[in-house]
């Protein structure tokens, strides 16, 4: 399994219009094409919700979560049909979500790592631009984000 894998992208999936079942969604997504525990994952994107949001803006979540028998960490893109109320920090809906799974044990930091990189990308108008353009092609997201970010 690699960190960042088109596999790991779902496009124009149907969630409604709130948060909670959005993660929720995004748990069961990520469980079931990793082999994870999908209550442990709901339980994990809920408890950094309630940290404060994860709603970068313009569009754009990174929900994020360590779990329990992972052994390198996993990034994966979600898009919605339709935007989610998700409490961003510019109060616009969120269209795209880049998650961040990582397992618990964690002595490197690696999380903070990856989400800095994406952090930073998401400062970018372009690459903003580019990943709404391509938000219902897997494969030009992949293509996108690879070109983009470095992954180790």
């Amino acid at each position: 399994m690699k960190e960042f894998d088109v596999e790991n992208i779902f496009t124009d999936i149907v969630v409604g219009d709130d948060k909670p079942t959005a993660l929720a969604t995004l748990a069961q997504l990520f469980a079931d094409k990793n082999g994870l525990d999908r209550v442990a994952l709901t339980a994990g994107f809920n408890a950094r919700e309630a940290e404060s949001t994860t709603g970068f803006g313009n569009g754009v979540a990174i929900p994020h979560a360590k779990v329990a028998g992972l052994t390198q960490p996993v990034v994966g893109i979600v898009t919605f049909e339709t935007g989610v109320d998700w409490e961003a920090l510019d109060d616009a809906p969120v269209e795209i979500a880049i998650a961040i799974i990582m397992p618990l044990d964690d002595p490197n930091k690696t999380h903070l790592k990856v989400l800095s990189k994406f952090a930073r990308k998401l400062m970018d108008d372009a690459f903003i631009h580019n990943l709404k353009q391509n938000r219902h092609d897997a494969m030009a997201l992949y293509t996108l984000v690879n070109d983009e970010i470095e992954f180790n």
